[in-house]
């Protein structure tokens, strides 16, 4: 049921247009101002009690379906969660507005759309690697922790993501903190993405960088997804009038997304995934 659910998501997600309740940030922002309210999500939190409001909602989701041990409804949740946790309709209209942008030669509305999607960014990407990152954190990982966790892990990554995006927009003190709390959710995730990348790009250009970072605890998410995307299917990037770099990159995620639908369809025939 779980490729089931990710082919379901993903033919939908990408067939139409989902409404505000469909999202995440619909029901993060309402959970944020709850906390808020409540004087939980001050700028004196401490880390252990923003572990318990990410873990918190995905234990329970967890216990409940756990509970109720009923197959057709757990399908039901499962592909529901997922649908509300994947993807970012605002992004996808942002890089669809740059390709028109782009292609009628319009640089400063190009610019305007490039900056909606994170470049420039202090990282240092072109703006291929960018996408290649979006494409990750709203994406492939999401869609690794569904695989591993179901629905409960989808959750908990979203609500990671979207922790931190909130401790670095009000610059907060535990954003350092709860950056290194990101990483370990990642590590796994990111290798495995950055793996199937290789398995469907140019693999021996760059396993090399994929090698170095496996072993390395310390190496951020989105260094090793950026660099091995750009060694597995790098292209020159000509400037932001340019289609050709970002175009190659997301041909690139999309197919490693199929390779993950494939790998999944495989241990779902061997009964290691249900």
């Amino acid at each position: 049921m779980t490729l089931i659910s990710l082919l379901l998501v993903l033919a939908i997600e990408r067939a139409t247009s989902k409404t505000s309740y469909w999202q995440s940030d619909y029901y993060i922002s309402r959970y944020t101002k709850w906390l808020e309210k409540r004087d939980i999500l001050t700028a004196e939190i401490s880390l252990q009690l923003l572990l318990a409001i990410v873990l918190i909602p995905a234990l329970v989701l967890w216990f409940a379906l756990y509970q109720l041990d009923a197959f057709f409804i757990t399908f039901i949740v499962d592909t529901a969660v997922l649908m509300v946790c994947i993807g970012c309709p605002g992004l996808r209209q942002s890089y669809k507005g740059y390709l028109q942008a782009a292609s009628r030669g319009d640089t400063e509305a190009s610019v305007l759309y490039a900056e909606q999607l994170g470049y420039p960014c202090d990282s240092g990407n072109t703006f291929g690697q960018c996408l290649v990152w979006v494409n990750y954190r709203h994406y492939a990982a999401v869609a690794i922790w569904f695989v591993v966790f179901g629905a409960a892990g989808a959750l908990l990554y979203v609500l990671s993501s979207s922790v931190l995006r909130y401790l670095l927009e009000r610059e907060h003190a535990q954003q350092s903190q709860w950056q290194k709390v990101m990483e370990i959710i990642d590590w796994v995730p990111a290798r495995v993405h950055t793996l199937g990348l290789l398995v469907v790009g140019h693999f021996s250009r760059g396993l090399n960088i994929w090698l170095e970072y496996l072993g390395r605890g310390d190496a951020p998410a989105r260094k090793i997804v950026t660099e091995v995307a750009q060694a597995a299917e790098y292209v020159e990037p000509e400037g932001i009038e340019c289609t050709e770099e970002p175009c190659t990159m997301v041909r690139l995620v999309k197919r490693n997304m199929m390779a993950l639908l494939v790998v999944v369809a495989v241990l779902t025939l061997a009964g290691v995934v249900r």
